[in-house]
């Protein structure tokens, strides 16, 4: 039996798998695409620095939206700042692109599932990396367990007056950093976010997503706190027959293994 394939049809792949199978598939010569890396919360565009130069040294575009209220627009963080907000700022980019691979890390799963219902004929195919896989009238918190609401609301009440949400050395454990590189890497590019962000439901009815080849990395470090989160994600892209890589690392695997993530990005592409 394929040691990828789980129940006969769901291929569960490590990233050695991938990249084996990469080295094996006949290269298309001339193709560019484009790939769209969608930042995640208390993250900037920054956070793709070390792995867009390698997509990028193979001939493709990359593309990093800034999202409304992060990274360089941290000056007007607000409580008007919405999941909605940042759905309209990465289609606004794709209205301007060709057809895109469309990367979503962390809390963006939900932004390139509002872009992917709202543009399908845009995005020629999905990657979650570590990312939620929302449905139809779903927040993040609702994606969440309930204890963690709970705490974001809490900070939010006692530091942020109600709505902001401090970025700082707790997300960085919750992350699996381990002090290092990696770890003074995400702390630079770090920002401040929005309740708000989590808290509003996401519209999907068409679920147009479930139409689009898609990619979920799931990242499976043992000393990675937030692993659990992220786990059922995993399991209900096995459950829709998609191609599903695990990587030993903590969350922020395009910060600890840019090479592997580009080029799992490249197979991904070669694949679609």
């Amino acid at each position: 039996m394929d040691p990828s394939a789980v129940d006969g049809a769901v291929r569960v792949k490590t990233c050695n798998a991938w990249l084996h199978e990469l080295a094996v598939r006949p290269v298309r010569l001339g193709r560019i695409s484009t790939f769209v890396l969608v930042h995640g919360a208390w993250q900037s565009t920054g956070t793709w620095d070390l792995l867009t130069p390698l997509l990028e040294e193979h001939g493709h575009t990359v593309i990093t939206p800034v999202l409304s209220g992060l990274g360089t627009d941290q000056s007007r963080l607000s409580p008007e700042i919405t999941l909605q907000r940042h759905i309209e700022d990465v289609s606004q980019e794709l209205s301007r692109l060709p057809p895109v691979i469309l990367v979503g890390h962390s809390y963006a799963g939900m932004i390139i599932s509002g872009v992917a219902e709202n543009n399908p004929a845009r995005v020629q195919r999905l990657v979650f990396l570590d990312a939620f896989i929302p449905e139809d009238g779903q927040s993040v918190l609702d994606l969440l367990p309930p204890e963690i609401g709970v705490h974001f609301r809490d900070i939010a009440r006692e530091q942020g007056a109600g709505w902001r949400l401090p970025g700082g050395e707790s997300q960085l454990d919750l992350w699996g950093l381990e002090p290092g590189e990696a770890r003074d890497f995400v702390r630079a590019r770090l920002c401040d976010f929005s309740l708000r962000c989590f808290e509003g439901p996401l519209t999907l009815p068409a679920n147009r997503k479930s139409n689009i080849p898609a990619t979920f990395v799931a990242c499976v470090a043992q000393r990675y706190p937030a692993r659990e989160f992220f786990k059922p994600f995993a399991e209900k892209a096995r459950a829709s027959a998609w191609e599903v890589v695990e990587l030993k690392t903590g969350h922020d695997c395009h910060v600890e293994r840019p090479s592997e993530i580009a080029m799992l990005l490249l197979a991904a592409d070669q694949s679609r």
